[in-house]
């Protein structure tokens, strides 16, 4: 089930096993072998890997569903006005590629003026 979690999640943060590896100074073998449930990682490792994929070893260990999230996103998440902006994008899954790439150069464009400022 480790591995298993540790995979999922790697992909769904689009991490591939090199990047993971870099994050957690574990070799990419070694890795490939928990996620195929070829070995087990000592508690050491497992801590390594959940900082490098924003979780916790309790998720991983499937002692719980809930994936942690970074302080950031927390902060943001009680933050007013970018709920106001999550609540715009609830259907973002919807929109248009063309839409999508719109919204995210525009984002990129803002932040560009601000660093500049």
């Amino acid at each position: 089930m480790v591995g298993k979690r540790i995979k999922m999640l790697r992909k769904e943060r689009g991490l591939s096993l090199k990047e993971l590896s870099k994050k957690t100074d574990i070799s990419i073998s070694f890795l490939s072998d928990i996620e195929n449930g070829r070995s087990n990682p000592s508690l050491e490792r497992l801590k390594d890997i959940a900082r490098g994929l924003n979780t916790t070893v309790s998720y991983l260990l499937g002692e719980t569903d809930d994936i942690e999230i970074n302080s950031e996103i927390k902060k943001l998440l009680s933050n007013p006005e970018f709920l106001k902006v999550l609540d715009e994008l609830k259907d973002f899954n919807s929109w248009s590629d063309e839409d999508k790439s719109e919204f995210l150069a525009y984002i990129k464009a803002k932040r560009m003026i601000r660093n500049s400022k």
